[in-house]
C-alpha cells in the first residue's frame, strides 16, 4: 500500500510534469494527449471557465462556487484519477426547459468536476480544431457568435444567393452517433486513453426524477461542457462537404442556413445534403422542418428573418439600396411578450422594485441582441404593450377600491381633481381593461412610472 509520503510525491510529480508540458507546449505543439488535458494551465483554466460559467449543481449538490476550495483541499485528485483510469463521470442530472413550440428541451447537468474534466478536454480539442473548421461554422467558437452567423448571411443574400434551404437536423444533440464521432476523433487523437475519456462523458447514465438509468448509447447531452465542441467536430465532416462543392452556408451550432442562386440549385443541394447527414453521419435530417424557400422575414435563423425593404418611415437609418438587413422574427417577439408577461405578473409576488429591475434587465438583453433589427413602429408599439402591462400590474395590487383612490390622490397631478369612488367604481375582473383608461395615464404617466422605478419607459432608451 502507498504511503502517505509517495502518495504527496506522486500528486507533485504530476504538477511537474504537468508544468514541464506547459513550457514545451508554448515552442514545440504536441498532439493531443492526456498530459495535455490535465496540464496545471489547462486545468486551472478549466476551473476558471467553469466558475465563470456558473449554473446549477449536479446529482452532489456541489455548487461552482466550492470547486476551488475542493481542488484546495484535495490537490491533484482530479488529475490523478483521470490519469491513473479510476475517474468515471456521475450521472447527468436530467432538467427540462420550454422550447418556443411548447415542448420541453432536455437538458443534461452533469457535476461540478465532470464540468471541470470535460472543460479541459473540450479546450485541448477546441485548440486543435479550430485549424480545421469551416469560416462558415460561427457557433461556439472563439471571437465568434451569433451575429456573426447573422452577418454571414447577409453577405450571401447581397451576393444575390436568395434562395434558402433552412436545414432543420431532427434531435441533433440526442441523436449522435457514438461510434462515427469517436472514429472522427481518434483519425487526429492517437491517444487512446483521450478518446476512453470522452467515451466515458458520452456514456455517462442520466439521473431523472430521482432515478439513474442506463449507460447512454446514443447522443450528447445538452448541457455538458463538451457537447457543442463535439458537435461542431462531428458537423465540421459536412462543413467540409459543402466548402469543396463551393456550397454557400452559415452554421450556429445545428442551426443551418444553405444560400443558393435558383430554387432548383437550392433542392439539389437539399438532396445531396440529406443523403451526406443520414448516410455518412447516421443523423436525421427533419423533413417536416426543413424548408426551401426565398429570403424573407418569415424565414427564421437564430431568431431574425431578413429583408432588402427599407423606408424612411420604419427604418430611417437603413440604406435605400436594395440590401439585405435582418429583422427581429415574429416568434422572437412573441418570446418577448411571453417573458414580460411572466415577469409582469398580476400579483407582483416579488415586489414591484424587483418586477422592475428584472424587466429592465430582460429588456436590456433583448434589445442588445435584436439592435440593429428592430424597427421604429416595432419599438413603439412593444413600448405602448410593456406601459400597459405596467399599469395593470399597479391596478391589481393596489387591491382594493379605498387603496385606489389613495393611490389616485398620492399620484394625480397638481391640476385638477383626481376620480371618485362615484365615477370610477368599475369591477376588479377588468384590469386589461382598466390598464387604458384615461384616468390610469394620467396617475401612471410615463414620467410618474420612472419617478417609481421604470426608468428605462422606453426601448429607445436602450
Amino acid at each position: 500500500m502507498m504511503s502517505e509520503s509517495s502518495a504527496e510525491r506522486k500528486d507533485t510529480l504530476i504538477g511537474e510534469v504537468s508544468e514541464r508540458y506547459i513550457v514545451m507546449s508554448s515552442t514545440n505543439p504536441m498532439p493531443i494527449t492526456l498530459e495535455r488535458i490535465l496540464s496545471t494551465k489547462n486545468i486551472n483554466k478549466a476551473i476558471v471557465r467553469v466558475e465563470r460559467n456558473k449554473g446549477a449543481a449536479g446529482i452532489d449538490g456541489m455548487r461552482t462556487d466550492e470547486i476551488r476550495t475542493y481542488c484546495k483541499e484535495h490537490p491533484y485528485e482530479i488529475s490523478r484519477s483521470v490519469l491513473n483510469g479510476t475517474y468515471t463521470p456521475q450521472p447527468i442530472l436530467r432538467v427540462y426547459i420550454p422550447k418556443d413550440n411548447g415542448d420541453q428541451r432536455p437538458l443534461g447537468i452533469p457535476t461540478v468536476i465532470d464540468r471541470v474534466v470535460q472543460q479541459a478536454v473540450a479546450q485541448v480539442l477546441s485548440e486543435e480544431w479550430e485549424k480545421e473548421f469551416s469560416e462558415n461554422s460561427l457557433g461556439f467558437r472563439p471571437g465568434r457568435g451569433c451575429h456573426d452567423a447573422i452577418q454571414r448571411v447577409r453577405d450571401y443574400l447581397n451576393q444575390g444567393k436568395i434562395w434558402i434551404v433552412d436545414l432543420d437536423l431532427s434531435k441533433f444533440f440526442d441523436t449522435v452517433n457514438h461510434s462515427k464521432l469517436l472514429q472522427i476523433l481518434s483519425d487526429k487523437i492517437k491517444d487512446g486513453r483521450v478518446i476512453s475519456l470522452i467515451h466515458k462523458f458520452l456514456r455517462a447514465p442520466v439521473c431523472e426524477n430521482g432515478k439513474v438509468g442506463n449507460k447512454n448509447t446514443i447522443g450528447t447531452p445538452q448541457g455538458g461542457c463538451i457537447s457543442p465542441v463535439l458537435a461542431n467536430i462531428l458537423l465540421n465532416e459536412l462543413d467540409q462537404m459543402l466548402d469543396k462543392e463551393g456550397i454557400c452556408f452559415s452554421r450556429y451550432a445545428d442551426d443551418m442556413m444553405i444560400l443558393c442562386n435558383s430554387k432548383y440549385a437550392a433542392e439539389r443541394v437539399l438532396k445531396r445534403v440529406t443523403m451526406f447527414v443520414e448516410e455518412t453521419l447516421f443523423l436525421k435530417v427533419n423533413q417536416e422542418k426543413t424548408k426551401i424557400g426565398k429570403a424573407s422575414p418569415e424565414m427564421k435563423f437564430l431568431g431574425f428573418g431578413f429583408t432588402n425593404e427599407a423606408d424612411d418611415k420604419n427604418w430611417p437609418w437603413r440604406p435605400k439600396d436594395g440590401k439585405w438587413f435582418s429583422v427581429v422574427h415574429q416568434k422572437a417577439i412573441k418570446k418577448l411578450k411571453d417573458a414580460a408577461k411572466k415577469t409582469l405578473n398580476r400579483k407582483g409576488s416579488n415586489g414591484i422594485e424587483r418586477v422592475a429591475v428584472a424587466l429592465a434587465n430582460k429588456l436590456r438583453g433583448w434589445v442588445n441582441y435584436f439592435q440593429g433589427g428592430i424597427s421604429d413602429p416595432l419599438r413603439k408599439t412593444l413600448d405602448g404593450w410593456l406601459r400597459r402591462h405596467i399599469r395593470q400590474l399597479y391596478w391589481k395590487t393596489w387591491k382594493t377600491m379605498e387603496n385606489r383612490i389613495k393611490w389616485f390622490r398620492k399620484l394625480w397631478p397638481t391640476w385638477g381633481a383626481p376620480p371618485t369612488r362615484e365615477d370610477y367604481a368599475y369591477g376588479s375582473n377588468r384590469y386589461w381593461r382598466m390598464s387604458k383608461t384615461h384616468q390610469i395615464h394620467i396617475a401612471l404617466s410615463n414620467r410618474t412610472l420612472a419617478d417609481l422605478g421604470w426608468s428605462w419607459i422606453s426601448l429607445f432608451d436602450y
